[in-house]
């Protein structure tokens, strides 16, 4: 099956796009702010990540929630091969 929309990557991420992230809701019961950082960290590149987590920081939003396994998501990208720019953007 053929996709009807590419996937546009390199554009840069506008201020009001990355607010967008931090409005995602969950149904599960996971806490609002893992997802919305996990969410962020598997879709964006290394520049709108820092720039996520910049905002995220000044909005007062918790940069060590955890999921329901009670993971934060430095711990989940701990794991991950070539995470060391979104761990350190985290700190």
């Amino acid at each position: 099956m053929k996709r009807d929309k590419k996937r546009v990557e390199g554009e840069p991420w506008s201020h009001d796009k990355l607010r967008q992230y931090l409005n995602f809701n969950t149904y599960d019961g996971t806490d609002r702010d893992f997802h919305c950082l996990y969410r962020a960290y598997t879709r964006m590149d290394e520049t709108a990540f820092l720039q996520f987590v910049t905002l995220f920081k000044s909005e007062g939003r918790n940069l060590a929630a955890t999921n329901p396994d009670g993971l934060t998501v430095a711990a989940l990208l701990a794991d991950h091969a070539q995470s060391e720019f979104y761990l350190a953007a985290l700190a």
